[in-house]
């Protein structure tokens, strides 16, 4: 929230789509702002239905016209994905110009990214032995599909033309403090 308010002070006016949404920063969110859109990839939803107030949507290939909103915000997401340079053109395509996707992930700063498993014709293959992260609506968690590592900005831009800062606050007395502290803020060209 600290990054999202410092490069969106108006955050509560726009629109703003958060995939996946937990935790007190998405409740903050809903609350406040009234041009909010929450999703889950629900797998027994038609994409685009609601279930719960909760639209359902792949990042993979979103059912969202072209340019509607001016932030997205996701939150440990994309190490899930199946397909992330897809992810990062369709979040591109979604932003109108200048918008912005404020996103978090595991970073292994120093490390090149490792991919754990891959989408094939014949279902998943895996490169590295499962793992999986906690999930809001899935008790069996999240696969962790890939490591983002140093080259994560260079993939951004290649797969969707938007420019990446990183952010990394650490401030004992607002508690941040700790591992995986970076904030990312991809934006899309005007």
């Amino acid at each position: 929230m600290k990054v999202l308010k410092e490069k969106h002070p108006h955050y509560s006016t726009i629109n703003i789509h958060e995939s996946s949404p937990y935790g007190p920063a998405s409740s903050k969110l809903k609350r406040e702002c009234p041009h909010y859109i929450a999703t889950h990839y629900f797998l027994d939803v038609p994409l685009g239905s609601y279930k719960d107030d909760v639209r359902c949507e792949n990042l993979e290939c979103m059912t969202f016209e072209n340019e509607t909103f001016d932030l997205i915000v996701t939150q440990d997401v994309l190490e899930h994905v199946l397909n992330p340079a897809k992810t990062f053109r369709e979040i591109a395509r979604t932003l109108k110009p200048g918008g912005s996707h404020v996103f978090t992930v595991p970073y292994y700063s120093g490390n090149k990214t490792i991919v754990r498993a891959q989408k094939t014709s014949e279902g998943i293959r895996f490169l590295k032995e499962k793992q999986f992260h906690g999930n809001p609506i899935d008790n069996a968690g999240s696969l962790v599909v890939t490591e983002w590592g140093n080259d994560l900005i260079e993939y951004i831009i290649k797969h969707s033309g938007m420019s990446t800062t990183v952010h990394c606050i650490v401030d004992r007395w607002l508690g941040i403090d700790g591992k995986f502290l970076e904030v990312f803020v991809s934006r899309k060209p005007l």
